[in-house]
């Protein structure tokens, strides 16, 4: 047995396990940056974009920031309101759940302590109040992402020169072409998810508005975000919406067929055509590790860490690709097409801008 390599496993651990912990104990600073880091993959393009156009990049900069401003602002203060207004039809869905939770005793002769035991209404009540108390910690988080994405691309165009200084040898430019290869791969996943999530939640709000169902709006944007959720975001916003149908209009299931049939056919179009077909498989990352990233993901930051866990666990991949000793891990993390990552587009054209021949580059078959 490589005692080298059996070293390199167990530092490995230690390394996940220790920086793991670190994050844990610094979420509250770390969450935004890396935020503002996933914004500057999928904003990055426009400011260069403005600059092919004779934009000065300032203004490209105050531009994009604004633009994400206007956004997440809008977001935040749609949600806020559409809580505000649940918390104000609380008492009528308070009814229609007891209502309901009354038929079901009666209909499978169950016990009333059954449903006793389980104060949902209560604990609602109390979610929703801490949502409505949460807008001005979204605000302030906000514009902690707006800083760090200011100084992030205020820095682009400077890192290059600053890792050639800094090192002056092939590493230098391998290091610049991993951090191509991340950015686009990432910056590509983001802006692809963004826009099918975008129609999907398109197609939500027209059919609510159809169907009757209450709050169409803030359906459409859970939809847009859950998407970013591989597979249990699909199955977490079908299920919660169905429920939501089920206690605005049951005992009418017509309306609550509809919404249930909106929701499995928007989620399966994108889920099974629209994703594979314009994400593909270029991102060459295992389901199993899509899976496993999302629990970890999720049990260090959260609900926020489930969101991250794709571009998260793709920049760590294509990160150990690159380097030798862990390049096994790379390759156990990826889809079994390992040549794959060699024909990447972004590869190629990272190499090019950089120099580098393939060959170069893959030294020792890294």
């Amino acid at each position: 047995m490589d005692h080298q390599k059996v070293n390199t496993a167990l530092l490995l651990i230690i390394a996940i396990v220790a920086v793991g912990s670190v994050l844990a104990m610094t979420g509250t600073i770390v969450i935004p940056f890396v935020i503002a880091v996933m914004l500057y993959f999928l904003v990055a393009p426009v400011v260069q974009l403005l600059a092919r156009m004779h934009v000065p990049r300032s203004l490209s900069i105050l531009a994009v920031l604004v633009m994400v401003l206007a956004f997440g602002f809008l977001i935040g203060l749609i949600l806020y309101s559409s809580v505000q207004a649940l918390l104000r039809e609380f008492p009528r869905y308070q009814v229609r759940f007891i209502e309901l939770l009354n038929d079901l005793t009666r209909r499978f002769e169950l016990q009333d302590e059954v449903f006793d035991q389980f104060d949902l209404t209560r604990t609602a009540r109390v979610y929703l109040l801490s949502l409505s108390g949460n807008f001005m910690s979204f605000a302030s988080g906000l514009v902690i992402v707006l800083v760090f994405l200011l100084f992030l691309l205020l820095e682009k165009p400077y890192m290059k020169s600053k890792l050639t200084q800094a090192l002056k040898d092939h590493t230098t430019r391998k290091i610049a072409i991993v951090f191509e290869h991340i950015s686009a791969e990432i910056g590509r996943y983001l802006r692809v998810k963004l826009l099918i999530s975008a129609m999907t939640g398109c197609i939500v709000y027209v059919a609510f508005r159809i169907i009757g169902v209450d709050f169409p709006f803030v359906w459409a944007i859970l939809t847009l975000l859950f998407n970013f959720i591989p597979t249990l975001g699909s199955i977490m916003i079908t299920v919660l919406s169905v429920l939501f149908a089920l206690l605005q209009f049951a005992p009418d299931w017509n309306p609550v067929l509809a919404t249930a049939i909106t929701m499995t056919v928007s989620q399966f179009t994108v889920g099974n055509v629209l994703d594979p077909k314009l994400v593909g498989q270029s991102l060459n990352l295992s389901p199993v590790i899509v899976l496993l990233s999302l629990l970890f993901w999720g049990w260090l930051w959260g609900p926020i860490g489930m969101f991250l866990a794709v571009p998260l666990t793709v920049a760590l991949k294509i990160t150990f690709e690159n380097i030798p000793a862990l390049e096994p891990v790379g390759i156990l993390m990826g889809t079994g097409n390992y040549k794959q990552r060699k024909r990447s587009p972004f590869l190629r054209r990272g190499l090019a801008n950089n120099g580098i021949t393939a060959s170069d580059y893959n030294d020792k078959d890294s």
